[in-house]
């Protein structure tokens, strides 16, 4: 069901279209293997969106207290965090299988499910990183922004810092989460520490920083190129039910609730296509960190002389 990983290095485009049609080619087993945790994922979504919308709104403030809000939120964000942290587990041992590392399933997910604690302490670790970050660079544009406004050239200095601050804040998230996919795609190949793995991400993209820039560029475009026709529909039955409300844009933002039907079909329709969207993004980075370490590290011929020194040991 799934093709061995090629012996010669491939184009990002094509590691990204092989992505896609495997998924494509194994849709059932997709579905299989992550339909129960997206369930308590929606479900905890739902219970979260469900609150903030009808929880804190006036109307409500005398129908149900701040304990039972209070006891909503943070039960659906412990729902939500568990079912993502096994939806994470689930796709790495795709990732495993992808990178030619098991060749079946059940294979890869045993090995993967035992490193399940340092796929958790690798995702805080990453929210750490892009919590630093954001905030480093806000104080940065703060900071900038509150300089004494004297003259031509303070102002112009005040609009350089705000500009740098601003690319900065996000080439720098999109740099933690480009290396922090490899990191993840190492977790589910490699055993070895959480240092090496982060060592390792670093290592394969700075090494070859263009093309994996290129890479995660190319893969950012078609994935927005396809979620934004699958958000469509949803978009369009809001749309109906404001209009149907008799809503004007100088009111929709003051006045406007979503219908708890209509939180439903937005949330399974939303589960549903990150069923579609994320398994392609874990596996496409899979692939192209097994083209990486091939490019750098030969990985084809290591693996084939482990396998050839596995017999006898």
């Amino acid at each position: 069901m799934f093709d061995p990983p090629s012996d010669q290095p491939q184009s990002v485009g094509d590691l990204i279209g092989r992505a896609f049609r495997v998924y494509r080619r194994n849709i059932p087993l997709f579905f299989k293997v992550l339909i129960g945790p997206t369930i308590f994922a929606t479900v905890g979504a739902l219970g979260l969106q469900w609150a903030i919308t009808y929880g804190v709104s006036p109307e409500s403030t005398h129908t149900i207290s701040l304990p039972l809000l209070f006891g909503v939120i943070v039960c659906s964000l412990l729902i939500v965090a568990i079912a993502k942290w096994v939806l994470v587990v689930r796709q790495l041992a795709f990732v495993r299988i992808m990178a030619g590392f098991a060749g079946d399933y059940p294979t890869a997910y045993q090995f993967v499910a035992q490193r399940k604690w340092a796929v958790l302490a690798l995702y805080f670790t990453g929210i750490a990183l892009i919590a630093a970050v954001f905030v480093a660079w806000v104080l940065e544009v703060a900071l900038t922004a509150l300089l004494p406004r004297v003259g031509l050239a303070m102002a112009l200095l005040t609009v350089v810092g705000v500009t740098v601050g601003i690319v900065g804040m996000i080439a720098s998230i999109c740099l933690i989460v480009l290396v922090g996919f490899l990191v993840f795609s190492a977790a589910a190949c490699e055993d070895v520490s959480l240092n090496t793995l982060i060592s390792r991400g670093v290592s394969l993209t700075m090494h070859d920083f263009g093309r994996s820039l290129a890479f995660g560029i190319l893969l950012f475009i078609a994935i927005t190129a396809i979620s934004y026709p699958l958000t469509l529909p949803v978009v369009l039955l809001s749309l109906v039910d404001m209009f149907q409300q008799g809503l004007t844009s100088e009111t929709i933002v003051e006045s406007y609730r979503m219908p708890f039907y209509l939180m439903v079909v937005g949330q399974v329709w939303e589960s549903l296509v990150n069923m579609l969207l994320w398994p392609v993004i874990f596996m496409a980075y899979g692939l192209f960190y097994y083209d990486l370490r091939l490019r750098q590290e030969g990985l084809d011929l290591t693996m084939r002389l482990d396998a050839l020194q596995r017999p006898t040991a």
